[in-house]
């Protein structure tokens, strides 16, 4: 059977960027549906309505599988959360928003609830502001908690580390320099305490392996013998992040 006909439709909205690195026109999607087409230096722009037309079935197709996901999804999901679990910590938050007279945005924490107060602006723009802010919360529960349990991981596995750091990273859940510098990705928050183990368990043992040579997985596998499990579920672990992340 054919595929249907797209050239009618109109194409959806999309940021345009230029990369010196790119060696080719790139289209991605990212995980709240926004489109970015990545181009080389000294490309001709004019070009790139005429690409996406091309690929406008397969665009269609994954920006229905991601609405459609969201749709379906726990509220926790939602640019504006009721509750935020860190699973990580056995814990969850309630959130509570209210419509304030000022100009910024303000949170308060207590031990199981948050309260965001924000100012009367654009619906948009309280949904940025907002994801904004969880973030900023996030970062500071990684900083306060992700931290000392690597530092007791290290120390009961005996190795050492240079220095650790809390990261938004876009596509990885950690790393580990040359110099010794343990990377953390503060959604690990969002997973089961055994993946944040092994993630840990992982980073560090590249300490004495840069590499992911048979050395190194021999060394990841005398502290954590389910390693293949694990490593195969950390691959699959984004379905465990919420939507707010993303902005």
């Amino acid at each position: 059977m054919p595929l249907p006909s797209v050239q009618s439709r109109a194409l959806p909205d999309y940021v345009l960027r230029t990369s010196p690195r790119c060696k080719r026109v790139l289209i991605k999607i990212n995980p709240l549906g926004r489109v970015e087409v990545v181009i080389p230096q000294g490309f001709d722009i004019s070009q790139v309505p005429a690409i996406l037309q091309q690929r406008q079935y397969w665009l269609d197709m994954h920006l229905a599988k991601l609405k459609a996901r969201w749709a379906e999804a726990p509220h926790e999901h939602a640019l504006r959360p009721l509750h935020i679990p860190l699973r990580a910590l056995d814990r969850c938050w309630q959130v509570e928003y209210v419509s304030g007279s000022g100009k910024r945005l303000h949170l308060q924490m207590d031990e199981q609830r948050l309260q965001l107060r924000y100012p009367q602006i654009t619906e948009a723009d309280v949904d940025a502001l907002i994801s904004q802010r969880l973030q900023k919360w996030l970062s500071e529960q990684a900083r306060q908690h992700l931290l000392p349990w690597l530092a007791q991981t290290a120390e009961q596995l005996g190795l050492t580390y240079t220095k650790a750091c809390i990261r938004a990273q876009k596509t990885r859940w950690g790393s580990c320099s040359a110099g010794k510098v343990i990377n953390l990705n503060r959604n690990l928050l969002f997973l089961p305490p055994p993946l944040v183990r092994y993630l840990f368990v992982h980073e560090l043992s590249h300490i004495r392996h840069m590499n992911h040579s048979s050395q190194f997985w021999q060394q990841v596998s005398k502290y954590e013998p389910d390693y293949r499990r694990l490593d195969a579920e950390l691959g699959q672990a984004g379905k465990h992040l919420p939507r707010w992340v993303h902005v």
